[in-house]
């Protein structure tokens, strides 16, 4: 064996073992804006799936809606996007160029909070909004009356104490996959539930319909007095309207074919009361509000009252929708 020969043969044996194995899993990949990341782990968090419209943000040049795909693939105003996640890191690429990368994020409820950019999405969840229980009014036999769900991850529900008045507990509350987990004082409650534009299910909790327990028309049936008969004097109706604007109240009196008082409506639900603004200009008027729920009737009655203490007030059966 002459020299030549004997150092080709070293040299093809630190080659061949150099060579890395065909199980090794480390790899190389290119995050979104062209730089190289080893040994990134790609993942998709299934939160992030869906139809994300913008919220907030400091810089309006970023999309106007994000759609992401269960693959990685999505789009958004324009065009087409890829993203995945690494590290706990969200990296999307645009195909105008433009990138997101090494970007942490955060849920609130149906909102997409991003770190870096400050940029906030909303996502298109058929759960966000109000749910009342179905045929509460008028045939009440389930435990919750009415849940709200904000957008911002704030979330009410709604039930009655042992002397039928409603009452609530805030929560807030997060998207998991089997449906709703509500969060308050660190302690959980997990709602198992499919939702859609009209109807809510809660396993446990029954049907809710996508609407608010005020809008219809009443009738009164009883006062701090007493009974309240339609032959009283006291009789009266209220008419709640919902609109795409301001909504609208309009009361009343006994045998009254006309409107007796009427005007633009806030549900102010933080502070239990309506803020009616009269039509013919006259200073805005607080009613204050709250639900009764009847065990002998088995019906859930509006009271409204001009304090909060309610020593004075007039309660209203639910008579149709409007």
């Amino acid at each position: 064996m002459n020299m030549k020969y004997a150092l080709s043969c070293i040299l093809l044996y630190f080659s061949l073992f150099s060579l890395p194995s065909c199980n090794d899993s480390e790899t190389s990949s290119n995050a979104p804006g062209g730089e190289e990341i080893e040994n990134t782990t790609k993942s998709y968090d299934w939160q992030l799936e869906g139809k994300w419209k913008y919220a907030s943000g400091n810089d309006s040049d970023f999309s106007q809606t994000l759609i992401f795909e269960k693959n990685g693939k999505g789009s958004y105003d324009d065009g087409t996007l890829e993203w995945y996640c690494s590290n706990n890191q969200l990296y999307i690429d645009f195909d105008n160029g433009k990138s997101i990368k090494d970007c942490n994020y955060s849920f609130y409820g149906a909102t997409l909070q991003l770190k870096n950019p400050q940029l906030s999405y909303i996502l298109d969840c058929p759960v966000i909004g109000s749910w009342l229980a179905t045929d509460a009014h008028n045939h009440f036999t389930g435990s919750t009356f009415y849940y709200t769900f904000a957008p911002d991850g704030g979330a009410e529900c709604f039930t009655f104490n042992a002397s039928g008045i409603w009452e609530s507990q805030k929560y807030s509350w997060f998207r998991t996959q089997d449906g709703i987990q509500l969060l308050f004082n660190m302690t959980t409650k997990d709602l198992i539930c499919q939702a859609d534009a009209e109807k809510l299910t809660i396993q446990g909790d029954g049907e809710f319909n996508h609407t608010s327990p005020f809008y219809g028309k009443w009738k009164s049936v009883y006062s701090q007095d007493g009974i309240i008969n339609e032959e009283d004097e006291n009789f009266s109706t209220i008419e709640l309207y919902q609109r795409t604007d301001d909504d609208y109240f309009v009361y009343y009196k006994k045998d009254n074919k006309y409107a007796s008082f009427q005007g633009l409506m806030s549900i102010l639900l933080p502070n239990r009361s309506l803020l009616i603004k009269p039509a013919d200009g006259n200073d805005p008027l607080f009613l204050y509000f709250r639900f009764y729920y009847s065990k002998d009737s088995g019906k859930v009655y509006l009271e409204l009252s001009k304090d909060n203490s309610f020593t004075e007030y007039t309660r209203y059966e639910f008579v149709t929708a409007l």
